[in-house]
C-alpha cells in the first residue's frame, strides 16, 4: 500500500472515530454522571455537593458544560446548610490547559449565584475545606470572561462583629456591586463599578474600578485601575478619605493614629506584596494642611510605618490629641476634672504596641493662640512599644525649644524620660503687646530633665522626678506690682495716681527640684532697680496646688512701708495671691540668695544666647552677688571649655 493511500485510510478512521464520539456524546444522557460527579466533589471537599437540575455537555470548541441547580454544602459548624447555590452554570473549558494539570475557563456565566462566606466563633473560615492543606494558598483558576446575573454574596465574621451583604451583576461584562451591613461593628455601605472581568490575573491588562463607601462616619472612594484585582495590586489608584477623627481608623485598618479633629485626605494608593503606600497625598486635618507619603509594611511583626509629612500651615491646637488634650475643636472624651487643668486622657498602650514607626514631620508655619511658635521639626521613632521623639524642635520667640522624649510602653504604666532645653527666647516675642517685655530688653532660657510614669500627662507630671531651671535677663515689670509685693502703702498710692510705670528687670533665676511630682524651690530670685524678691515653697503636680512664698526687699524708702512676704496658694486653675502680715524683712538677703544660686546661674547663662555683642545683666549680677556674699569668684565661675 502506497503512502498516500495509507494517509487516506488513517484520516478516514480518525474522522469516523470523531463522528462516533460526537454521536455518542450527543445521544448520551449526561444526567447519569450527576451522582458520580457529586460523590467525587464531596469526597474531595469534605462537603455535600449536588447537581439537582439538568446536566449537559456540548462538544464544541472549546467544550461547553451547562448545569442547573448546583448546591455546595456548608461547614458542619454553620447554622446555614449551604455555602453556595447556582441556578444555572454555563462554562467553557480549555482542554489544552488540562494537560498541565490546571483549570482555565475561557468563559463562565452564572445565573442567580448565591455565596456565603463566614468565620466561626473560633476563627475557622468556611472556605477552608477538610482536605485542603492549611499551609497552602488556594490557587484560583484562570477566567477570561465572567458574567453574573442577579448574584448575591454575604460575609459574616462574629469575631470582629462583621456581617456584610452584597448584590452583584454584570452589564455588558462590566461589574456592578452594592453592599451594606456592619464591618467591625460599624454601619457600612459600598457601591462599586468595575470594568469587564477579562483576564483577572493578567498584569498586562489593568482592571478599571470606581468605588465609594462609608465605614461608620468615615467616607472613602477609589478610582483608577488594578494590575491584580484578586490581591488589590494597584497600577494607578486615586484614593480619598474623610472622617471626624483619624483615631477611628485603628479598629478598621489597625494603624494607630492619634485622636485628631475632622480630616480630608486624597492621594494615590499602592499595594505591593504586604506594603500599602499612600503617596503624594494632600489634605487637611482640622484647620491644618498636610501632605506627604505614608507606608505600612504588614510583613513585619509588628507592622512597620514609614512616613514623611509636611504641614505648610500648622494650627497648634490640631495636635492636641498627641498629648491627650482636646484635638482642634472636638470635645475631649476624657476632660480633666472641674478643678484640674492637666490632660487626663490616657495614652493607648494597644496603639503604642501595635506598630513600629519611623516618621518625619515638618511644620513650616505654626499658628498658635498662646505660644510664639514659628516652625517645628519632629522625628518620631517607635520600636517594640518604646516611643522616641528624637528630637522635637520648635523655633520659638526668636530662639528654640528642643526636646528629646522617650516613652516606654512595654509595661502597664508608661515610663517617660524628658530632656527639654529652651534657649535664647526673646521677651518681646514671648509676650507680644505686654509691658513685661519692651523691645530688645530681655531674653529667657530654661532646662528640664524629668522622669515619670503614668498613662496620661497628668499622671506623668504627678510622678515626676528631676530638675527644672529658668533664667531671664532683662525685661521689665510694673512698678505697681512691685510696690504691692512690698506692701509699700504710700508709694503704691502714688503709683495708682501716676500710672503703672515699668521697672527694668536685671535678672531672674528659678531652680526647682522635683520628687514624686512635687517641685520644690531651690533658688527663686528676681532683681530689679526698685525691689529684689527671693522665693521659696513648692508647686505640686499631684494635686495641682501652689505653695510659694515671695520675700521682697525694697531698695527705696517709704514712711508707710510694711514690707511683708507675699503668699501664692490655691491651684493651677484658681491661684490665690495674698500678703503675709507680720515681721519686717531684713535687708541684704538678696546677695546671699544670689550667692547660693551662683552655680545654677552659671550653668543657665549659655541658654540666654545674646550673642557676643551684648553684655548679660545676669552675668554682671552674678559677680556682684559673689562679692557681696563673700564668695570667691574663682571658686564659683563656670569653667571655660577648652
Amino acid at each position: 500500500m502506497t503512502l498516500p493511500r495509507l494517509l487516506k485510510w488513517l484520516t478516514g478512521i480518525l474522522l469516523s472515530l470523531v463522528l462516533v464520539i460526537f454521536l455518542v456524546a450527543s445521544l448520551f444522557d449526561w444526567n447519569l454522571l450527576r451522582a458520580p460527579i457529586s460523590r467525587w466533589v464531596s469526597d474531595a471537599s469534605g462537603r455535600s455537593f449536588a447537581i439537582n437540575g439538568e446536566l449537559n455537555v456540548q462538544f464544541s470548541w472549546p467544550p461547553r458544560v451547562i448545569a442547573h441547580d448546583i448546591i455546595l454544602g456548608n461547614a458542619a459548624w454553620s447554622t446555614e446548610p449551604n455555602m453556595a447555590a447556582i441556578k444555572r452554570l454555563d462554562l467553557t473549558i480549555n482542554p489544552l490547559t488540562l494537560l498541565t494539570g490546571k483549570l482555565a475557563f475561557p468563559e463562565i456565566t452564572l445565573s442567580e449565584p448565591h455565596l456565603l462566606l463566614e468565620v466561626s466563633q473560633h476563627g475557622e473560615p468556611n472556605w477552608r475545606f477538610k482536605t485542603q492543606d492549611k499551609s497552602k494558598t488556594l490557587e484560583l483558576p484562570s477566567i477570561e470572561r465572567l458574567s453574573i446575573d442577579h448574584g448575591s454574596a454575604r460575609y459574616r465574621d462574629p469575631t470582629i462583629k462583621t456581617d456584610l451583604s452584597f448584590e452583584l451583576k454584570t452589564r455588558e461584562f462590566s461589574l456592578e456591586l452594592t453592599g451594606k451591613g456592619q464591618f467591625k461593628g460599624l454601619p457600612s455601605r459600598l457601591v462599586a463599578h468595575g470594568g469587564a472581568l477579562l483576564s483577572l490575573r493578567r498584569v498586562d491588562n489593568p482592571y478599571p474600578i470606581e468605588a465609594s463607601g462609608m465605614l461608620g462616619k468615615t467616607k472613602f472612594s477609589i478610582a483608577g485601575s488594578l494590575l491584580d484585582p484578586v490581591h488589590f495590586k494597584a497600577a494607578q489608584l486615586y484614593f480619598t478619605l474623610a472622617g471626624n477623627d483619624l483615631a477611628q481608623l485603628f479598629p478598621i485598618i489597625g494603624v494607630p493614629f492619634p485622636p485628631t479633629p475632622p480630616y480630608k485626605l486624597a492621594g494615590f494608593l499602592d499595594h505591593g506584596g504586604e506594603v500599602w503606600t499612600f503617596r503624594r497625598f494632600k489634605g487637611t486635618v482640622g484647620q491644618s494642611d498636610i501632605s506627604g507619603n505614608f507606608a505600612v509594611d504588614r510583613s513585619k511583626q509588628p507592622q512597620m510605618i514609614n512616613a514623611d509629612l509636611v504641614s505648610k500651615q500648622l494650627v497648634m491646637k490640631d495636635l492636641g490629641g498627641f498629648i491627650g488634650a482636646t484635638p482642634g475643636a472636638q470635645p475631649s472624651r476624657n476632660p480633666p476634672p472641674g478643678d484640674k487643668v492637666l490632660p487626663t486622657k490616657p495614652f493607648n498602650l494597644e496603639k503604642l504596641q501595635a506598630a513600629n514607626a519611623d516618621v518625619h514631620f515638618r511644620g513650616e508655619n505654626i499658628i498658635s493662640e498662646h505660644l510664639p511658635l514659628s516652625q517645628m521639626k519632629a522625628h518620631l521613632i517607635v520600636t517594640d512599644g518604646v516611643l522616641k521623639l528624637a528630637p522635637i524642635d520648635f523655633d520659638m520667640a526668636g530662639g528654640n525649644l528642643v526636646s528629646t522624649i522617650v516613652m516606654d510602653g512595654r509595661q502597664p504604666l508608661i515610663a517617660t524620660n524628658a530632656d527639654i532645653t529652651a534657649k535664647g527666647l526673646r521677651l518681646e516675642q514671648m509676650f507680644p503687646g505686654s509691658k513685661l517685655a519692651r523691645a530688645d530688653t530681655g531674653t529667657m532660657g530654661g532646662r528640664a530633665r524629668l522622669d515619670g510614669h503614668g498613662n496620661s500627662i497628668a499622671q506623668m507630671l504627678a510622678s515626676a522626678n528631676g530638675e527644672t531651671a529658668l533664667i531671664m535677663d532683662g525685661g521689665s515689670v510694673g512698678e505697681l506690682m512691685l510696690r504691692l509685693s512690698n506692701l509699700d502703702i504710700a508709694n503704691t498710692f502714688l503709683a495708682l495716681l501716676g500710672g503703672d510705670k515699668q521697672v527694668p528687670v536685671r535678672c531672674m533665676v528659678g531652680n526647682f527640684k522635683a520628687v514624686d511630682g512635687n517641685f520644690t524651690v531651690k533658688d527663686l530670685v528676681l532683681d530689679t532697680t526698685k525691689v529684689n524678691i527671693s522665693g521659696s515653697g513648692n508647686v505640686n503636680f499631684t494635686d495641682e496646688s501652689l505653695n510659694l512664698r515671695l520675700v521682697p526687699i525694697s531698695k527705696g524708702f517709704s514712711l508707710a512701708s510694711l514690707r511683708g512676704p507675699i503668699l501664692i496658694s490655691g491651684t493651677f486653675k484658681t491661684p490665690v495671691l495674698r500678703p503675709e502680715m507680720g515681721g519686717v524683712i531684713a535687708r541684704g538677703g538678696l546677695a546671699v540668695a544670689l550667692g547660693a544660686a551662683t552655680a545654677g546661674i552659671g550653668a543657665l547663662i549659655p541658654l540666654l544666647d545674646f550673642g557676643t555683642d551684648q553684655d548679660s545683666n545676669c552675668r554682671a549680677l552674678l559677680s556682684e552677688a559673689k562679692s557681696d556674699a563673700g564668695i570667691k569668684t574663682s571658686d564659683m565661675a563656670p569653667r571655660k571649655k577648652k
